[in-house]
């Protein structure tokens, strides 16, 4: 599962993420937030920007999901083009991967972190048409 969601999910929300910031002139702001991010228990400070990774290891997946939704809402605070919904619906989608992932991380689960779960995974699919545009990866209809 963990690795489905990060190496698979994961990188294709980042490449998605770089291609709508990129098409509404916010691609710089992504970058530069990452640069001032500390080190805090079990969250290393990426040493390179997300595009500059060539080969994404677990580790580094998962330093992304724990900051990607914060750095992706600060990106997109008093966007230059893009209208509001476009802002929440994209960050609606990243919320919805990244909770995921979280939740994906216990270690047992009970009926309601399986139907959270499940409530993402609703998102993500009602979500994901903001991204269509930037990667053939997203052209699959199935919620399966």
């Amino acid at each position: 599962m963990l690795h489905t969601v990060y190496h698979g999910l994961f990188k294709h929300m980042m490449d998605g993420n770089r291609a709508f910031l990129k098409k509404h002139r916010r691609l710089q702001v992504l970058d530069d937030l990452w640069k001032p991010l500390r080190p805090y228990p079990r969250f290393l400070v990426p040493k390179k920007a997300d595009h500059e990774i060539a080969q994404w290891q677990g580790k580094e997946m998962r330093n992304v999901g724990r900051c990607n939704l914060g750095v992706c809402a600060v990106a997109l605070r008093q966007p230059l083009s893009p209208p509001v919904i476009c802002c929440k619906q994209g960050l609606g989608y990243v919320r919805a991967l990244v909770d995921l992932g979280i939740m994906a991380q216990y270690r047992s689960h009970m009926s309601d972190t399986i139907a959270y779960m499940e409530h993402c995974w609703d998102q993500f699919h009602r979500m994901k048409a903001i991204l269509l545009e930037f990667s053939s990866n997203y052209a699959y209809t199935g919620q399966g």
